[in-house]
């Protein structure tokens, strides 16, 4: 898509890009990021930066890079408060006609911004559409995320459409059908409004399948748009274990909302024959998979947590109501 730069009439024929990056003590990443935003071709879009209490200089590093440019806006929480919250707070400052919420670890492609928004005219009932994300981290590097992401109902597992192709294998540019896409992905701002934003009671971990799921009820499409592009570098915090970090259980917090949001977002999504399925066939045996894996790598304070999880989330998946503090339903509909 051909995007004339350098003109004021140029920048008001385009949409406005609101590009929406959730941040937590990671300043070098960070600011790579929104380097990479501003170096896109797009000239119409803004960057707001929500920083989730770092207790390193994010905010501060962010600020000494990019204070002096008036598209990039740094907000900070008062306290650590999670992904959904962070993103929900950028969008409420958001002014854009688009929203995109990218991940800090992700260096985009100079042309990725112009080819979502490219996709969106593509596909007029979209509501999300994600660029196609390439790992750069070691062992995986040029290993595509997937081409569309899904849920198995009876076993809450995710499906994904060519998992982990080489790159070099992707089978011609174009748009693939998801229900929703974790890292990088934008919506419109009707579609986000229809959703009512992020369920901030998942805290993290499945908040992203279920905006996305939301949207699908409510009659949107969502895509992944191969010729739009993001290099997604990961990251490993100091003390954990690669091969927990790869199945999303690094840490004991995200582990037990893992374990519980999975049962969450089926109670959520599915009928109650899947629900049961899940509940009483899949999540115990999930429990003690992931136990076991924990218990291999001596980090049993994971394992832990992932059975506190499945035991919190199984109260609430068979209770008889849905759990109060949801704040959001399953969205409207697609006006």
């Amino acid at each position: 898509m051909k995007v004339l730069a350098g003109t004021a009439v140029a920048a008001r024929r385009e949409p406005l890009v609101s590009v929406v990056i959730p941040t937590f003590n990671r300043a070098a990443m960070a600011c790579d990021c929104v380097a990479s935003v501003l170096a896109t071709d797009w000239p119409s879009l803004e960057v707001i930066v929500v920083d989730d209490c770092s207790p390193d200089d994010t905010s501060a590093q962010l600020a000494a890079r990019f204070g002096a440019d008036a598209r990039v806006r740094v907000r900070r929480n008062e306290t650590n408060r999670s992904l959904a919250v962070s993103r929900n707070r950028g969008a409420a400052v958001a002014t854009g006609d688009y929203l995109f919420f990218l991940d800090d670890d992700n260096v985009l492609a100079p042309d990725a911004i112009a080819e979502l928004v490219a996709a969106f005219a593509r596909h007029p009932r979209a509501g999300l559409i994600a660029p196609l994300a390439v790992h750069q981290a070691a062992g995986r590097k040029n290993l595509v995320w997937t081409l569309g992401s899904d849920f198995n109902r009876w076993t809450s597992q995710p499906k994904d459409v060519m998992p982990n192709l080489p790159l070099a294998q992707l089978p011609g540019d174009g748009d693939y059908p998801t229900t929703y896409s974790p890292n990088a992905f934008m919506v419109s701002r009707a579609a986000f409004e229809c959703a009512g934003g992020f369920d901030e009671s998942f805290v993290i971990c499945f908040e992203e399948s279920d905006f996305g799921w939301r949207l699908m009820e409510a009659g949107y499409e969502a895509f992944i748009a191969t010729r739009a592009r993001t290099r997604h570098f990961g990251f490993l915090e100091p003390g954990c274990v690669s091969r927990l970090r790869q199945l999303g259980i690094e840490r004991p917090q995200r582990t037990y909302c893992f374990a519980r949001n999975r049962l969450r977002f089926a109670q959520r999504h599915f009928n109650w024959v899947q629900i049961l399925s899940v509940a009483l066939v899949f999540a115990p045996l999930s429990a003690v998979w992931y136990g076991t894996v924990a218990l291999r790598c001596r980090r049993a304070d994971i394992a832990w947590a992932y059975l506190r999880g499945t035991v919190r989330g199984l109260a609430e998946c068979l209770s008889a109501r849905r759990p109060a503090e949801w704040r959001n339903g399953k969205g409207g509909r697609m006006k």
